[in-house]
This record gives C-alpha cells, structure tokens and sequence, in this order.
C-alpha cells in the first residue's frame, strides 16, 4: 500500500475533523461532559491520582476510562485530552478501514471506503466527545482486521477481549468468531485474559457475579419493560443529589435507580440480575408488545436518523457548518443517507461471496447486541463502518448499474428519516438543559438563565411524563436567581420544581433554607 495514501487518508481526516470540531469546543457546551463522559472524566481523573480501582465491582465496563485516566496520569486532567484521545482513535479506525478494504479490494475502492468513514459526520462529532464510541469502534476493526488477514493473527481473539471489557455487548462476537475462524480457534483462549483481568479487579472487591460490570440488567429493563420505546435511555427515578450554589446538581440516575427497589445493600450482581428477571418476566407477560417493540427498534436501527442518546448531534450542527454539511438535520440525514446510497448498487451486485459473508455475520452480532436495550446513534455507530466495508466494493462491481439504482436507496432513506426523525425531539436528551449547565459553569449565568428557560418550554412540550430535567432546569433558575439576590424568584422556581416533581430533594432542601 502507497505510503502516500496513507498520508492522504490521515491528513483528509484530520483536516475535516478540525473544520468541523474547532467550532463547537470553542463553545462552552463542547468542554462540558455530559452523562457518560462526565462519568468517564470524573473516573478517569481519580484513577489518575492513584485511585485506579475505583467504582470496583464495576457499574460499567472499565477500559475507556482506565484508558483516559492514564492519559490524565500523564498529560494532565482536562477535557482537552480527553478529545484528543477520541480523535486518535479515530485517526486509527480511518486507517484500519484503508487497510481492511485495500487487502480485499485495491486500492481505488480502500480509498474511497476510508474517505465515507471520515466524511460521516456522526462518527467525527462522537470523535470529540468523551464515549467509549471512538475506542470501540477501533477495537472492533482492529480485531476483525487481524483475524481477517490471509493468515490470521491469535492476537486478533486479544483484541476482541479488549472491546469486551470497553462494551460488554461485543462477547455476543465470540460465537461469530469461533465460527468463522476455526483454524486459530485453540488460541481464542487469548479473548479471555481482558476478561478474567476484570472479573478478578471484581472479585477483589466483594462481588464475584460481576463479570465485567453490572449495568447490562437495568439497561435491559429500560430497553423492554413497559414504558420502554426502543429509543430513549431513561431509567426510574432515583434520589437526586444535594446541590451548592456553586455547581448545578445534575447526575445520571441510571446506577441510583438501579439499587432504588432495594432498602438493604446487595451485590451488584445481584441488583443486575433482578433487573434481568423482572424485564424477563415483562417480556413472558406481554409477548405481542415485546414482538412490537423489537420491530419498531429494527426500524430505528435501519434508519438513517441519528437517535440521541446523551449528545444530540443535530443541535452541534448550529455550531459548526461543516459538521452541519456532513450531518444534515432529522429529515435529511446526509451521514445515515450515505449507507443508504450504496444499498441498492450493493443488493444487486448478487451473492455474497464468503468474505462478504463473514463481515455480514459481524454486523449480525453486532445488532443483536443492541437490540435488547436501546437504540441509539453512538450504539449504533459501530456497526457503520463495517457496513461500508460490505456495501462499497459490491456497489463498485457495477458503478454504471449502482448509480443508476442509487437514487432509490435514497429515498427510501429519506422516508424512513421521515418516519423516525421524532425519535430526536423526543429521544430523551434536553440538549438546551445541558448547555445552560455548561453556560453557567464557564461563568456566564445569563446565557445559562436564557438556556434554562428554553430548557423547560422544551420539557414541559412533552406529553409523556418524561420529565426530560424539566426539573433540573427549574431548580437551577433559582440557583441564579439567588446569585441575583431575587429570592422571590427563586421561590417560585422552585416550588414550581416541586409541582411537577413533589420528591425533588434539592428543591425541597432551598424552600427550607429560604425559610431559615
């Protein structure tokens, strides 16, 4: 492979990246972590100061953030990093997509393949965030990379336990691999020392059911219990922190509400498992919503809309206009568009050859360990690049005949976004919320009060019960009322925070001050 080309695929990618992210981490809201990545900064900054254990038996899969936290160990604690450890990733996928592509199909098409993963304006705004997305996605390649060459590599089945342990669902690839490459299969042993690394980090610590962590069983309540919808990521309420006045209380309450039903402590294993068996028991009581459900996330999971899930990628898009070319808006999707142009030339190009097959099976796994939960665009976003892998050197057989048929997959595309595109309105992220939060803590409380007042209209537009931090953004427009010194204001905020949430604690807790 031409070193130049691999140069051209690195610097495209870079360059674009830059266009398109420079503008939105200049804002405040593209410094400030939110839900997960805040998780992942406050864990990472701890293991970096020598707590490297924390959290242990653990909630989520550790990797990502052991990762970052060694990054911080060594450059320092700061978002800045933490982005630049995502764009590396994604520098390296881009170049893995180049190599895996180049081996099976030459050079023209490897080039081609690699420039439709850097122009996917949805993988280049999750390369600027703090999610495990970036990191999964190059182990996932990388695995598949190695264990795909003319001679298979045993270092391959390593790999692949390493993107277990960053997103448990990738053990549901252990089968596929164990199928598909039988003659290294006496080194798939390799897969579990990642694994068994884990589990004994977690045994250590009191709990030897957590295998690599514990969240998958609230996760699967969330994703088939009776108020789920295929697409939103939000859990039962939990207790919500104490606050000051000088930091805005907002926490993710997925691992709260999982221990919420329980009065005595348990394992964590424990608390997991009879998540499982009440979301089993829901599946068993109610088959016919189930099968509706499951249809419903297959459509979310073809579809070209980015579903929000912590970030919505659409509302960055008024930061950045490149960002906002490459990704489109919910009813004109370019990035999800750009797999749906190469369907039709792809499905008529005839059968799969058995290379083909074996990242088709890939793909399989990969679906399927999504469906059970939730599906969102950063769950989602892995499966891409493996569908261009599989799509663009069939739809290159025939360009002439794919061209022509190319048309069709787009609209089709554009009438599943037009089906699904309310999945971003209501995929349970108040963006506006988080970027008040964000606003307030660089300093600026007016751009923040201005924040949090849209922040509300947008909550209280929904008609589903979700609060969608309705409730956060009231009680925070107290907080700088009181900084304004405008006490009544802040009493009405906050009783009307308690209207619509009667056991919103620190609500409560600011009325009782007041009353002092």
């Amino acid at each position: 492979m031409a070193k130049k080309d691999f140069f051209f695929v690195i610097g495209f990618f870079a360059v674009l990246w830059c266009t398109a992210i420079i503008p939105i981490i200049q804002q405040p809201i593209g410094l400030y972590p939110v839900v997960d990545a805040n998780w992942h900064h406050v864990w990472a900054e701890n293991i970096s100061h020598g707590d490297v254990f924390i959290y242990a038996p653990y909630f989520r899969a550790p990797l990502y953030p052991m990762t970052l936290g060694f990054v911080y160990k060594i450059m320092g604690s700061s978002m800045i990093y933490g982005i630049a450890l995502s764009f590396l990733f994604g520098v390296f996928s881009v170049h893995l997509i180049h190599r895996i592509v180049y081996e099976r199909a030459g050079r023209k098409i490897s080039l081609i393949a690699s420039l439709i993963w850097a122009v996917y304006g949805v993988n280049l705004f999750y390369c600027s965030t703090l999610l495990i997305t970036p990191m999964y996605i190059f182990l996932l390649l990388f695995s598949f990379y190695l264990l795909e060459r003319e001679k298979p590599c045993p270092i391959g089945w390593f790999v692949l336990g390493l993107a277990a342990i960053t997103r448990p669902s990738a053990l549901l690839l252990l089968p596929v691999a164990l199928i598909l490459y039988r003659n290294i299969w006496k080194k798939s042993w390799l897969f579990l020392i990642p694994i068994l690394f884990v589990w004994i980090i977690n045994f250590s610590n009191g709990d030897a059911g957590t295998v690599i962590s514990s969240q998958a069983g609230i996760n699967l309540y969330i994703g088939t219990g009776p108020d789920a919808d295929g697409f939103t990521a939000f859990a039962v309420d939990g207790e919500a922190k104490s606050f000051t006045t000088d930091s805005l209380p907002y926490t993710d309450n997925v691992w709260v509400s999982s221990y919420a039903p329980f009065e005595e402590e348990i394992l964590p294993s424990e608390v997991s498992a009879w998540w499982s068996r009440r979301s089993l028991k829901n599946i068993l009581e109610n088959p016919i919503r189930f099968l509706d459900l499951t249809g419903k996330k297959v459509l979310y999971m073809i579809s070209p809309v980015a579903v929000p899930s912590n970030y919505d990628v659409y509302y960055f898009t008024k930061f950045s206009s490149v960002l906002k070319l490459l990704t489109g808006s919910p009813r004109f999707p370019v990035a999800g568009l750009l797999i749906w142009f190469l369907i039709p030339g792809a499905f008529a190009a005839g059968r799969l050859s058995s290379q083909e097959k074996k990242v088709l099976y890939w793909i399989a796994g990969l679906s399927i360990g999504i469906l059970p939960f939730f599906v969102t665009a950063r769950f989602r976003l892995p499966i891409v690049p493996f569908m261009i892998i599989l799509l663009l050197p069939r739809f290159m057989k025939n360009m002439k005949k794919s061209f022509m048929l190319a048309p069709v997959g787009v609209i089709v595309g554009v009438i599943l976004a037009f089906i699904t595109s309310y999945t971003v309105e209501f995929g349970g992220v108040n963006m506006t919320f988080h970027d008040g939060v964000a606003h307030f803590e660089n300093g600026d409380e007016q751009g923040a009060e201005i924040l949090f007042l849209k922040a509300v209209e947008v909550a209280y537009a929904r008609q589903d019960g979700i609060d969608l931090n309705g409730v956060d953004a009231l009680f925070n427009l107290g907080i700088i009322s009181i900084r304004q010194r405008n006490v009544e204001s802040a009493r009405m905020y906050w009783e009307m925070a308690l209207m619509r949430n009667p056991e919103y604690l620190p609500a409560y807790q600011a009325l009782m001050g007041l009353t002092q």
